[in-house]
C-alpha cells in the first residue's frame, strides 16, 4: 500500500475505503475481530485521540486489514506514520531514548586541581604528623638511640587501634515505612470491551484489553494512576465501594486511586 496517505484523517477515509470496497459494515468487521465499534469508528474517521495506546491499535489495524483482504503490514506500517503525525499535532512528542550514553565528557580543570592539591596537601600532613608520633613514642631525651632500640624489642610492638563506632540510634523516623497496597476490580460490561493502563507508587506500569463479560483484579503499590480507555464498558470496585459512572462510552478517563477510594483526574483533552 505504497501510496496510503499519512495524516490520521486521510488514513481513517483509506481505512473505510477499503472496507466499502469488500462490501463490509462496522458491525462486521466489529463482530469478527471482537474490536469494539466505537474504535473502529474512531480510526475511520481519523480521532486518534478516543483511542488506546499505540500497540493495541496496530494489532486492531492488522485485524482490520485481514477481514478486508489486505495485506496487514502495509496498512500498519501506515498507520505508524499517521500516529506520529497525530502526536506531533498533538504536542505528544516521545521522549528521546539514548541506547549508549556519551562516554567522554569535558574535565574541569578549574575545579579539580585546587582539589586534588589540597587531597595531596592533607595527606603529606597526615603522613608528618604519623611519622613524628612513631619517633616520639620510640625514643625520650634521656634515652641514647641504643637503650631506646633494646627496650622497644623487650616490648610487643604497638598496634593502632580504632575505637569501636557508636551503634546507630534508631528513632521513630527510622522505622520502615509500609507500602500501601491498593486492589482494585475492573468489571466490563457483556457485549462491550475496555482497556485499562496503570502505573503504581513504585514505578511499575502496565496495560491491557478487557473483553466484555470480564472481571479482573490487580493490586499495586499506592497511588495508583488509572487510565480507563471506553469508560462507559467498566465499572471499579476498590475499598468495597463500585464505581460504575465513570464516563460516556468511548471516553478515556484519567484517575488517581488509594485505598479509600477513586479520584477522576478528568479526560484525555482534546487536540488544541
Amino acid at each position: 500500500m505504497e501510496g496510503t496517505p499519512k495524516h490520521p484523517k486521510t488514513f481513517g477515509e483509506e481505512m473505510q475505503r477499503l472496507r466499502e470496497e469488500a462490501g463490509l459494515t462496522l458491525e462486521d468487521i466489529a463482530a469478527e475481530t471482537k474490536i469494539s465499534k466505537q474504535i473502529l469508528s474512531s480510526l475511520e474517521n481519523g480521532e486518534f485521540r478516543f483511542l488506546p495506546q499505540k500497540v493495541f491499535c496496530r494489532n486492531f489495524v492488522s485485524q482490520y486489514a485481514d477481514v478486508v483482504g489486505v495485506d496487514p503490514r502495509p496498512l500498519a506500517d501506515a498507520f505508524e506514520a499517521a500516529w506520529d503525525r497525530f502526536l506531533l499535532a498533538s504536542g505528544s512528542h516521545p521522549s528521546l531514548v539514548y541506547d549508549d550514553p556519551p562516554l567522554v565528557r569535558s574535565f574541569r580543570w578549574r575545579f579539580w586541581v585546587p582539589v586534588m592539591a589540597a587531597a595531596a596537601i592533607l595527606v603529606a600532613a597526615t603522613f608528618v604528623i604519623w611519622k613524628s608520633s612513631r619517633i616520639e613514642g620510640q625514643f625520650t631525651p634521656s634515652q641514647s638511640p641504643r637503650a631506646a632500640s633494646n627496650e622497644f624489642r623487650a616490648v610487643p610492638p604497638v598496634t593502632s587501634q580504632r575505637r569501636p563506632s557508636p551503634s546507630p540510634v534508631r528513632t521513630e523516623d527510622d522505622a520502615p515505612v509500609l507500602t500501601q497496597i491498593v486492589s482494585i476490580t475492573i468489571r466490563v460490561r457483556p457485549e462491550m470491551e475496555c482497556w485499562i493502563h496503570y502505573r503504581d507508587n513504585n514505578g511499575a506500569a502496565g496495560g491491557k484489553l478487557l473483553s466484555g463479560g470480564t472481571e479482573e483484579t490487580i493490586s499495586l503499590a499506592g497511588p495508583v494512576k488509572l487510565t480507563v480507555g471506553d469508560a462507559g464498558a467498566a465499572s471499579l470496585e476498590i475499598a468495597g465501594r463500585i464505581y460504575d459512572d465513570l464516563g460516556r462510552p468511548g471516553q478515556v478517563v484519567h484517575t488517581e486511586v488509594n485505598s479509600e477510594g477513586l479520584v477522576v483526574l478528568g479526560p484525555r483533552p482534546r487536540d488544541g
